[in-house]
């Protein structure tokens, strides 16, 4: 992508802005794409996202290479201030998913069943 940006500067101060919007475009333009790629991951002709469901990601994506859940207890705040806990449980699973030997690991977190984040998982 080539963005040129065409003004006349007739002093230093309108050359230091100029120059300042042109890195600003430049930084915005390289960034986005890196943005945008955190949260999707390819399987095989498939990108999926946070927005699919488990299923779905099952069926595109097929059995992740590892799986870790954890169930933690849900606690309130009473009125007075006191933390009582409750009955519910919130279930956190950690997939991780990598492709093939040259693809970087992805981590898939879901939490209650709902696919919270998809991210770079660290190697």
């Amino acid at each position: 992508m080539t963005i040129e940006i065409v003004t006349r500067a007739t002093t230093d101060s309108e050359q230091d802005i100029r120059n300042r919007v042109t890195g600003l475009v430049c930084v915005t333009a390289l960034a986005a794409p890196v943005a945008a790629s955190a949260d999707s991951m390819r399987c095989g002709k498939w990108v999926v996202s946070e927005s699919v469901t488990v299923g779905e990601l099952l069926s595109k994506c097929g059995e992740p290479q590892s799986r870790n859940v954890t169930k933690d207890d849900v606690y309130m705040t009473t009125v007075n201030g006191t933390r009582v806990k409750t009955e519910r449980q919130t279930v956190t699973e950690r997939w991780i998913y990598r492709n093939s030997s040259r693809s970087l690991p992805m981590l898939v977190v879901i939490v209650d069943g709902k696919i919270v984040s998809l991210t770079r998982a660290d190697s």
